[in-house]
């Protein structure tokens, strides 16, 4: 059993190898995420309506796409990660861009900023990497009272999903656990509000075609059996493969 600082310095590392691949891209996904558009997009167009002039922090920021974007709606957008080598070249794209954006290497579950630092935070395929007894209650001391967190993480419910995880285990870390239902219980005592969506159950039925144009109308028509399942029947949520997380505001005033 890895100690906190053993589990820390392994997921470092390999972030560190990642963003430092010749493309820069931090690793690859696999072709099965070419299904999650769905979820993505809803987590997108989610943090452009929360984030525009407030005060954002991206969890997890990597090479910074999110917060080059964000600075540009006029929010004052902070990035943190682990990996040395992303923020390293997050801060070059910063003095090669001139964009109004702030990079840090920081941990993310024991951050250096004061209380009620944000009103957004926010983080794409993060938390799941992190252990969310110590993220929670860090991110809603960090939140405004009335700020908002968003995130788009992978469940860990589903076995054919859990099967193709063992069978690529290039594409994840060791130390990372796909998000389970009491996870989003315990999000439950740390913030007001917690809104969950859930997405991909049929759709993944479509993952051998998903890059070809009738594998995309396909998927679309995926989604929509999807949020009808999940709707009518709740005890199919936790089978799905990502969840778009709201939370609002934290639960408890420090």
């Amino acid at each position: 059993m890895l100690t906190l600082d053993e589990r820390k310095s392994r997921e470092k590392q390999l972030q560190d190898r990642r963003f430092a691949a010749a493309d820069g891209s931090g690793g690859g996904a696999g072709g099965a995420y070419a299904i999650v558009g769905a979820s993505h997009g809803y987590y997108k167009r989610r943090l452009v309506a929360e984030a525009p002039g407030k005060r954002v922090l991206e969890i997890g920021a990597g090479l910074g796409d999110n917060v080059f974007e964000l600075a540009t709606l006029g929010s004052t957008v902070t990035g943190i990660d682990l990996s040395d080598v992303a923020i390293g070249n997050a801060k070059a794209r910063v003095r090669e861009l001139g964009v109004d954006a702030r990079f840090e290497v920081m941990d993310a579950e024991a951050t250096t900023f004061p209380d009620r630092s944000f009103d957004v935070i926010c983080g794409g395929a993060i938390l799941h990497h992190l252990d969310t007894e110590r993220a929670f209650p860090e991110i809603a001391r960090l939140l405004e009272i009335n700020g908002c967190a968003l995130f788009v993480e992978p469940l860990g419910h589903n076995p054919l999903i859990n099967l193709y995880r063992r069978l690529t285990p290039s594409l994840g870390t060791p130390d990372e656990h796909p998000l389970l239902m009491r996870d989003l219980d315990l999000a439950r005592q740390y913030f007001a509000d917690v809104r969950v969506t859930y997405y991909y159950l049929t759709t993944l039925l479509a993952l051998p075609i998903a890059k070809t144009s009738f594998g995309k109308i396909c998927i679309a028509a995926a989604n929509r059996i999807d949020r009808a399942l999940f709707r009518i029947f709740p005890g199919l949520r936790k089978l799905g493969w990502c969840v778009v997380l709201e939370l609002r505001g934290p639960r408890h005033d420090p």
